[in-house]
């Protein structure tokens, strides 16, 4: 009796892409970091192609830059984009709140005051990255809620940037308080639950406002910090990213 079925090789730039993508979030590729297309296929045994591939995918997502001659580097932030970042971001928050707001269910605030007791609980066992998936997934709910395809896919256009952004943030203040964000998660939810729309925009104004400047802020640190370094050249990705 045959157990197994043949393992396919399906949607290999989607893995590539997932697997870089992944790095860059974690901070296990660093900004400025140069991304080698012989690396990559060296360590993740494949051909260059899908690599190539990856790497359109991720320069669209704006997580890398492409410089001709030179190759791809893995994308230093700046204030401005933080603050663009941030603003869309509540833009489109509020836009999936005008839309969900009269349809979200007791089930709906169940689930999101669920995901807010999980990531509690990540907080509390100090399992840093889980709190960070649930924190995403926590907002990524609200935006599938919407079922507005635009939105969703402006959505996934930024959320890996602001992934890698808040990244920033906790290398630049490893003892930032996460417990901030459950109360800002639960302050959203209150207000979703009230079915006061004008509330819920007013929290995602003051949550993202905040965070962006804690981010802004935690990009200024670090770049002192690397100031104050002497100068090296640049990092090759030489080490796993999966």
């Amino acid at each position: 009796m045959k157990v197994f079925s043949q393992i396919r090789p399906i949607n290999l730039r989607e893995q590539v892409a997932d697997q870089i993508r992944t790095a860059i979030i974690e901070g296990r590729l660093k900004p400025n970091d140069h991304i080698a297309e012989a690396a990559l296929t060296q360590q993740l045994g494949v051909s260059r192609t899908p690599v190539r591939e990856a790497l359109i995918i991720l320069e669209r997502e704006s997580l890398i830059v492409s410089v001709p001659n030179r190759g791809c580097f893995v994308r230093a932030f700046n204030e401005d984009d933080v603050e663009a970042l941030f603003s869309m971001r509540t833009t489109l928050e509020n836009f999936a709140a005008e839309l969900i707001i009269d349809r979200l269910s007791d089930t709906d605030i169940a689930h999101l005051r669920d995901l807010i007791d999980l990531q509690r609980r990540h907080i509390d066992r100090a399992d840093f990255k889980e709190v960070r998936s649930v924190d995403m997934a926590f907002h990524q709910y609200l935006i599938n809620l919407s079922q507005h395809p635009m939105l969703m896919r402006n959505w996934q256009e930024i959320v890996a940037q602001i992934a890698a952004v808040l990244y920033l943030r906790a290398e630049a203040e490893p003892d930032y308080d996460e417990y901030l964000a459950i109360r800002d998660h639960e302050c959203i939810v209150d207000a979703y639950h009230a079915r006061n729309l004008e509330r819920v925009k007013q929290e995602n104004r003051r949550i993202n406002e905040r965070v962006a400047g804690e981010c802004k802020a935690a990009v200024r640190r670090l770049q002192k910090r690397r100031n104050g370094k002497p100068r090296r050249t640049r990092q090759r990705l030489q080490h796993p990213v999966g």
